[in-house]
This record gives structure tokens, sequence and C-alpha cells, in this order.
């Protein structure tokens, strides 16, 4: 059998890396704060892993850095969550309780929660389902 037209030529795929994914599915992790109730609220969005960890804790800082913060993380928007999103809410805790404050968790993903049980965080901050149902308690 014999080609016919001009010679197949033989494109590479493009390269698949973690950014490149993360970029296409828009699960870039960023974190977005805000007041309501007397709370600063810090919504985590996207993956929050190893790549968004320095972002995302800069703004768990902020939230945290005065006396007697009062701080909701709502992780609703939160698409994927593993270690290093436990070693933020780790931080958090600490920088809350050790500067006399409260700190309360939104968490209505069953995926998050298993992670937070095995972490050993899930009764420590026991999450709330909304915001609203966070904000209510006291």
């Amino acid at each position: 059998m014999t080609q016919q037209g001009p010679p197949r030529r033989e494109v590479p795929a493009p390269a698949i890396t973690p950014g490149r994914l993360r970029a296409d599915r828009g699960a870039a992790p960023h974190a977005c704060a805000y007041k309501v109730a007397g709370y600063t609220v810090v919504e985590l969005h996207g993956e929050i892993d190893i790549v968004g960890r320095e972002r995302i804790g800069l703004e768990l800082d902020r939230a945290t850095s005065p006396p007697a913060p009062s701080v909701v993380i709502d992780l609703t928007p939160t698409r994927f969550f593993d270690c290093s999103g436990l070693e933020l809410l780790c931080r958090a805790y600490r920088r809350v309780r050790d500067r006399g404050g409260r700190l309360r968790l939104v968490c209505d993903s069953p995926l998050i929660l298993r992670t937070l049980r095995v972490g050993g965080l899930l009764d420590v901050l026991r999450p709330a389902p909304t915001l609203a149902d966070a904000l209510r308690e006291d």
C-alpha cells in the first residue's frame, strides 16, 4: 500500500504537568477572606496541597494574627485537601488558641471530612456543614 498526500508528521502531545492539569481544571488554590458577624471568614478554593500551601498559609496567618481572633475557615469551595491542608489547619488552630481566639470550620465534603478524621482534627475542630451553622455556634 502506498501513502497518498504529504507525509504524516508526528506532533508531540503537550506535556501534562500538575500545574497544567490544575490550570485546565480551574482548581488553582487560593484563599478569599471577608468579614461577617464579627468573624474573619477565609474560604479555601481549589486544591489544597503542597503547591498552594504557601499562598493559602499567608492568608490564614493574616486572619489569625490579631489578638483574640475570631476566624471561620470555610472548606466548602475546596475540591481537594491533603496533608498539606491538615498542616495549615493545625497551624491556624494553634495560632488562634495561643491568642485566645475562636476558630470555626465549615466542611460538608465526605472526602475532606474523612481526611480530617484520619488526621485527628475532626474531633478537635468539629466542622459545621454550613457557614450559617458555624456562625450560630457559641
